[in-house]
């Protein structure tokens, strides 16, 4: 059911005991109740049966207090007889910690795991995913940084996998306070819930948050909840509670004689919220306060407590000890262990818990120890084994593996005192027992490196409510939050915690000039860099930017951040770059490579006459050699890829001076010889010349080290032109090993965003231009899939759907070829880069499809008119000389036999067998008869020695059409079935060898 806009829970009457028990008591929440136990029952019913998956995701939201977390912690306690209950809870301070909340929801899962099973469900990625999941540290600063996308994915594939292990005891993942997560767990989630296009998740995830801000915009955290709760089976919004159900706890609590004026004012006073409903029932008690209408008057005072100010007041009446400590948990937050705070607070250890005692008391913090104690334990259901691992002091981190470890009691969530009746009422959520004893008995054999709050302590201390903790944090002066963040990031530094670790301190404090700080953030973006969380390594570096650096490293962090922002905010990598490059303090080597990305961005950005001039004027500057051949291969690079260019014939003139006597010493030139390649091929030059060049570029047939799929320093686009130049050069297995190996490379690195999908495209061409239609469509709609998770309007959509409409035109569905054109704008007006292959040829073809011819002739010669002027006669990349001589062949038949006698004579100076054939097909459309029959013969001929069945099919059923064999057209039919191609449907325009006589 859609589930955005929210459903508002009825209300329902009060009942103070629910004959079964099945509701633990809630007051007023038995449909969201419901709807958690028939979601569970749906998981456990398709597990148990060996079924399809039944999961899914369930929404609840609600305002602050409204007794979201209670809520979660009663689905927890009804499905962790049969399901494996994972929990974490987002929080204020934590939303710039990358992964907090996946960490809290998988490290007590992998837990039970030992080392080698936690790799195979990490399927081969587990150096990508340990560090972002805080079971190994983060690659060295060296290694290039991991793709979000592919970290994204390789989680939630790893979450599918764990699901599989446990389909005896499916998971449900408990998610509270999520409009405080993380954007990189948020995203996990978000990948996971869409890794079946059904929606029956292997896993029941319940989210809890506050309403979300209405309009259309939303960015970040707000728009990835929103689009959970659109895939939800059902959201939920939580009410308050009625003046019956307010009236009716005040008398369970404070007696029978409470009175109708009393239970009003209370409830007026709290607007049936019920966290603060209990808190007041409990200040009452606590005073020993007559519930009757006497004492009406005395709740709004007593009220105030239990909210802002009010609640900062009942802290600070404690004393300046407990104030402190408080404070010190507001600012420490996950890391709220007694030796951290005893170091940040100044305290001892004695005084530290002394004063979180009376914290406790006081209903303002709790202990893990309080959680279990009114948990399943406290109903006299033990939930996990009872052995408990050591209190060791989770400031002290853990980087080595240890041989064996206690089995861990993972905690569940649980109310503070007081002993009231349980409403909706939110509570801290830690998190659940990963399984019982008996589900994984092995210990694990891998302790996590970043434990934080996914494995706390016993005396783990944080605030009862989160309304506590932001009255608190919100409480102290900026000067106060300031120094005391500052102070948190040496307490945590000199306790051996990582940069990334302080870094969420260290961005609070005010700007001093502080190399240390600068270094110490720099560290943290290559830490969160290397798990994949380029949006952390920014705030980081910017923040880095306005300490600020000394004028030695200005330009370095800024180099930094440029690197950063590259994938993904091209526009801000520009910036940064650029004004890197006009500082002094770059050395040569991050000189070229600034100049390199930023020529990167551009192009990503849509700017590839830029990019071309910034490489151009750093290669003037640079002397001869290596760094310049660098700079010179990307400059020809991108000049070539502009779909429209001043003097592109100049251009190739001076790419072929250039590499004229290169032999492919090393990998500067390999690259030239590359780009020399493409272009020759492009021209239309002979295709021996052409796969000459791309043999030079390689070794042994294979991208030399350092030119590699993914090679930070040329990136990617090198050995696709050399296998692209290969596949229009008739070589599709040279192209198919290369393409082949670039979905292996890209997955091994976990780049599964718009590279793996680019590489999927390149083998959709591999498989088209063999004639394998079914095979190509299959990649390219892989391809398309891939691209669409990453953004719209790429590049790589571009091309995929250029190739994809391509390919369906080619089996005879057309109109599936329209719907492709149109759902992603294949048209004009086009983008600023050359489309593979040309974009407005393939829009022609598809327009004669749908018979549209006038419309045809006027794109194939605008694709004439652009491709002409730059010398790029290629008839197989951009066949619109073939397509027109179709168009005008029955109107205008001189024209058309000029057109076609152009193409065979490029196709003669091409030589493969794929281009004669074709042009052959189309000079016959306009001979007489018996030359007709000659020119299909050996058109035949040569299509029969290319590596293109289509395109010989075609011709076997031309040949047929001129001649009226039957041995042909069997023939045609033959290849049309082995290429998944129809050739049934009647060419829009038909040529006048079709009327011929039979012989």
């Amino acid at each position: 059911m859609s589930s955005d806009p929210e459903q508002p829970s009825p209300v329902t009457p009060f009942a103070p005991m629910v004959p079964d028990g099945s509701h633990g008591g809630l007051l007023e929440r038995d449909p969201e109740l419901a709807a958690a136990a028939h979601a569970v029952d749906e998981l456990v019913a398709g597990a148990t049966a060996g079924g399809p998956v039944r999961g899914g995701i369930l929404v609840y939201r609600g305002e602050a207090g409204i007794g979201k977390t209670t809520l979660l912690r009663e689905i927890q306690r009804t499905a962790r007889d049969r399901c494996t209950v994972l929990t974490a809870r987002g929080g204020e301070t934590l939303t710039s910690v990358p992964f907090h909340v996946t960490r809290q929801l998988l490290q007590p899962a992998l837990d039970r795991f030992d080392e080698e099973d936690v790799r195979l469900l990490c399927g081969g990625h587990f150096d990508l995913l340990a560090p972002a999941l805080g079971l190994a540290p983060p690659p060295s600063a060296s290694a290039a940084p991991a793709d979000p996308q592919g970290v994204r994915d390789g989680l939630a594939k790893l979450l599918e996998r764990l699901a599989d292990r446990l389909r005896d005891r499916p998971p449900v993942l408990l998610v509270d306070d999520a409009h405080w997560a993380d954007a990189e767990s948020l995203a996990w989630l978000d990948a996971f819930t869409r890794i079946r296009r059904d929606r029956r998740l292997p896993a029941l995830v319940v989210l809890a948050h506050r309403p979300l801000s209405e309009g259309p915009q939303r960015t970040g955290v707000p728009a990835v909840l929103a689009a959970l709760a659109d895939r939800a089976v059902v959201t939920l919004g939580l009410h308050a509670l009625t003046l019956d159900a307010t009236a009716a706890l005040a008398r369970e609590t404070l007696g029978g004689h409470a009175d109708e004026p009393f239970c009003r004012e209370l409830w007026s006073v709290t607007s049936g919220n019920p966290y603060e409903t209990v808190e007041l029932l409990a200040k009452a008690r606590d005073r020993m306060l007559e519930p009757v209408a006497g004492s009406a008057s005395l709740l709004r005072g007593l009220g105030a407590e239990a909210r802002g100010g009010g609640l900062v007041a009942r802290v600070e009446e404690l004393g300046v000890g407990p104030t402190q400590l408080a404070r010190a948990i507001a600012v420490l937050g996950a890391d709220s262990t007694p030796g951290l705070l005893a170091s940040l607070a100044g305290m001892s250890p004695t005084e530290v818990a002394e004063h979180a005692e009376l914290l406790r008391q006081a209903r303002i913090v709790t202990t893990r120890a309080d959680r279990e104690a009114q948990t399943g334990r406290a109903q006299g259901k033990p939930t996990v084994p009872d052995a408990v691992p050591g209190t060791e002091d989770a400031s002290t981190p853990t980087t080595t593996r240890e041989p064996t470890h206690p089995e861990p009691a993972l905690p569940e969530p649980a109310l503070p005192e007081p002993a009231l009746p349980e409403p909706a009422l939110p509570e801290p959520a830690l998190p659940e027992p990963a399984f019982p004893e008996s589900a994984h008995p092995e210990p694990t054999h891998l302790k996590p490196v970043h434990p934080g709050a996914a494995h706390p302590s016993p005396a783990h201390l944080e605030f009862a409510h989160p309304l506590i903790a932001s009255a608190v944090y919100g409480s102290m002066s900026p000067a106060a939050r300031t120094a005391l963040h500052g102070q948190a990031a040496w307490v945590l530094t000199a306790a051996g915690h990582g940069p990334a670790a302080v870094s969420r301190h260290l961005l609070e404090v005010h700007p001093d000039e502080d190399q240390d700080v600068v270094a110490q953030l720099r560290a943290a973006a290559v830490e969160h860099l290397a798990v994949g969380a380029p949006d952390a390594a920014r705030r980081c570096l910017e923040r880095a930017l306005n300490e600020p650096p000394g004028p030695d490293a200005y330009a370095t962090v800024l180099y930094e951040l440029g690197c950063a922002s590259l994938l993904t905010a091209p526009a801000a990598t520009v910036r940064h770059l650029s004004s890197a490059l006009d500082l002094p303090g770059l050395g040569d080597d991050l000189r070229i490579d600034a100049t390199y990305r930023l020529a990167q961005a551009l192009a990503h950005n849509n700017q590839l006459r830029e990019a071309a001039r910034v490489l151009a004027a750093e290669a003037a500057r640079t002397p001869p050699g290596t760094d310049r051949r660098r700079l010179q291969a990307a400059n020809f690079m991108y000049e070539g890829f502009q779909a429209v260019e001043e003097d592109g014939p100049a251009r190739s003139r001076r790419l072929a001076d250039l590499t004229a006597h290169f032999t492919g010493a090393d990998n500067s030139e390999r690259a030239l010889l590359t780009v020399r390649g493409f272009d020759a091929m492009m021209r239309g030059e002979p295709a021996d010349e052409v796969v000459r060049l791309c043999d030079l570029a390689l070794v042994d047939g294979i991208p030399a080290r350092g030119l590699g799929w993914t090679d930070p320093t040329w990136g990617f686009e090198i050995p696709s032109l050399t296998g692209i130049a290969y596949a229009f050069s008739d070589r599709p297995d040279q192209a198919g090993i290369l393409f082949t190996e670039a979905v292996r490379a890209f997955e091994i690195s976990g780049w599964s965003g718009a590279h793996l999908a680019f590489a999927h495209t390149l083998l959709g061409l591999v498989h088209r231009r063999r004639g394998n239609l079914p095979r190509a469509q299959h990649y390219l709609e892989e391809g398309l899939r891939l691209a669409d998770r990453v953004g719209n309007g790429l590049p790589v959509h571009w091309d995929t759907a250029c190739l994809l409409v391509d390919t369906l035109v080619a089996r005879g569905r057309t109109a599936e070829a329209r719907s492709v054109a149109d759902h992603y704008s294949f048209g004009p007006p086009w983008p600023g880069a050359i489309v593979l292959p040309d974009g407005p040829s393939v829009l022609g073809r598809l327009l004669l499809a749908e018979g549209r011819v006038e419309e045809a002739v006027d794109t194939l010669e605008a694709a004439a008119e652009a491709l002409v002027g730059r010398g790029r006669h290629h008839v197989v990349w951009a066949p619109w000389p073939l397509d027109l001589a179709r168009a005008l062949a029955p109107t205008d038949p001189d024209r058309a036999a000029g057109i076609a006698a152009e193409a065979r004579a490029h196709a003669e100076r091409i030589g493969t067998p794929t281009a004669l054939g074709e042009a052959l097909r189309c000079t016959a459309l306009v001979a007489d008869p018996p030359e007709a029959r000659r020119l299909l013969t050996e058109a035949v001929a040569h299509l029969a020695a290319s590596p293109s069945r289509y395109e010989e099919a075609r011709a076997h059923l031309d040949l047929a059409r001129a001649t009226g064999s039957a041995a042909a057209l069997a023939k045609a039919t033959e290849l049309a079935a082995a290429c998944g191609a129809s050739l049934h449907t009647p060419d829009a325009v038909t040529a006048r060898a079709s009327f011929h006589p039979p012989e």
